[in-house]
């Protein structure tokens, strides 16, 4: 359980000091400063880092020599509440903040993640396209006439048989063994061709 510090001060040191810094008394504002800073500081800990912790006080001690005019403090315990609170308050925009870089920085990660995917599947295309192509190159002729024919021009094997001046039958060996051929050339690629779609 968080206990809040317990800021023993008397009532005129605490507010005679701060009418003095109010007037713009830079010493007075050093011995109020030092005066806290242990207090505060350890409360800060409580929920930050000492770094954070800190710079949340340099900055609640910041804003209040910028507003010393204007913030006017009735009692020491209205000064040690807001002092406290501030404190407080200070830390969970620090935890806020954190957690938001957290989840910017998770999401930037994340597009990371799937642009290097994109890229490699990219990557992966294009070297099974060349595979696939080199395999088709070096088959004999005749067979590649007849297996680019059907598999890449979607023509019938009557269509094949009559451009080529052969029989279906004949054809049905050519594209058979052109299958044989790019299986057997292909064997170690066969599990992520099919992942992609081009079924031997």
């Amino acid at each position: 359980m968080l206990i809040e510090p317990d800021i023993e001060l008397t009532v005129d040191e605490d507010i005679v000091l701060w009418h003095s810094i109010s007037r713009g008394d830079k010493k007075a504002f050093d011995d109020f400063f030092m005066k806290y800073y242990t207090l505060l500081y350890g409360y800060s800990r409580y929920y930050v880092s000492a770094e954070d912790a800190k710079e949340v006080l340099q900055e609640l001690m910041m804003w209040l020599w910028e507003n010393r005019a204007t913030f006017v403090p009735d009692t020491t315990s209205s000064l040690r509440q807001y002092l406290i609170t501030s404190v407080k308050r200070r830390c969970f925009n620090v935890l806020r903040r954190q957690e938001k870089e957290i989840l910017e920085e998770s999401s930037w990660f994340e597009q990371e993640q799937d642009d290097y995917y994109e890229f490699i599947d990219l990557s992966v295309v294009n070297e099974l396209q060349s595979l696939i192509q080199e395999a088709i190159d070096e088959l004999p002729s005749s067979y590649r006439q007849a297996f680019t024919m059907h598999r890449f021009q979607d023509k019938t094997r009557q269509e094949i048989a009559e451009t080529l001046q052969v029989s279906i039958k004949t054809v049905d060996y050519r594209i058979q063994q052109s299958l044989k051929i790019l299986r057997e050339r292909l064997k170690d690629y066969l599990p992520i061709l099919a992942i992609y779609g081009f079924i031997l």
